[in-house]
């Protein structure tokens, strides 16, 4: 897949700019099956491989030495530059939320706030409400983090449409199939400007390009996920992409954001994407 190279300073972000990510939990960093039968949303540690990684080096990448961004990451991000923050979103309510907060520390994502649903508000308008009151107030450009099995991509796509003059982007897992017969398990279309991605090196490569990591995260999360799911233990490769995943579509239509990498990494992503086109065959 070629690579073009373009200048970082014709991003919509600025590379200096105060920027906060918002997450969902469940099916956008752990293995839950919430269009299935839940198997994952009471574990705490099965999150996507690379995801923990990959967060923490946003929360730590605006360290202004190594020995800052070492401690930040030693601390999971506890102390941090003010440029970068981390904040998780989830649907879920009562005691199911005690395993989001429990799956945020056991999976060594960055400590940040996790709000849970109250059983008086729908998932969609409690995720728009939520986001929205942490942008309102909030001098910040933002990162929106879900998945396509529910309520992620209306939600999004509802405070975005309302914060039209923010910098806000917006990336979807996109795990589940649009085709499926059954409406129960049916995936959502991602909305217009959303961005799709399946595997933590791809969502790391598109973190690179608009310079929230360095290079080492991206080679760092890309490796791992290569080292996963290159095996030929369903137990292990299964922890990037689960059987349950409907990711032929993800394959046919992805294309890398255009940055230009060496050799060393486009290697690695190569070996990925090859082993994807084969895991995804027939997922529809």
């Amino acid at each position: 897949m070629k690579i073009y190279a373009v200048l970082l300073c014709l991003m919509s972000f600025s590379l200096n700019a105060k920027v906060m990510m918002i997450s969902d939990i469940d099916d956008t960093i752990k293995r839950s099956h919430i269009l299935g039968y839940m198997t994952g949303g009471v574990r705490t540690t099965n999150p996507f491989i690379g995801m923990p990684e990959l967060y923490m080096a946003f929360q730590c990448h605006a360290e202004e030495t190594k020995i800052s961004k070492k401690f930040c990451l030693s601390k999971r991000g506890m102390v941090h530059s003010n440029k970068r923050w981390v904040s998780y979103v989830t649907g879920a309510v009562g005691r199911l939320q005690l395993f989001g907060r429990e799956f945020i520390s056991r999976s060594k994502f960055p400590t940040g706030t996790v709000a849970g649903r109250t059983a008086n508000l729908s998932t969609l308008n409690f995720k728009a409400k939520e986001i929205s009151e942490i942008i309102s107030t909030q001098d910040f450009d933002f990162i929106l983090i879900g998945d396509n099995g529910q309520h992620d991509v209306a939600a999004y796509k509802k405070v975005t449409d309302r914060f039209s003059s923010k910098n806000i982007v917006t990336f979807i897992h996109q795990l589940y199939s649009v085709y499926e017969e059954d409406k129960a398990k049916r995936g959502v279309k991602l909305a217009k400007g959303q961005i799709a991605y399946l595997t933590a090196s791809d969502l790391a490569l598109e973190f690179y390009a608009r310079g929230w990591i360095d290079y080492e995260d991206v080679l760092k999360v890309s490796k791992k996920v290569f080292s996963y799911i290159n095996s030929r233990d369903d137990d292990i490769y299964e922890k990037v992409i689960p059987s349950w995943t409907k990711c032929a579509a993800f394959v046919k239509s992805y294309k890398r954001p255009s940055v230009s990498i060496d050799s060393q990494l486009d290697d690695t992503l190569k070996r990925i994407e090859k082993r994807l086109n084969s895991l995804c065959r027939g997922r529809w």
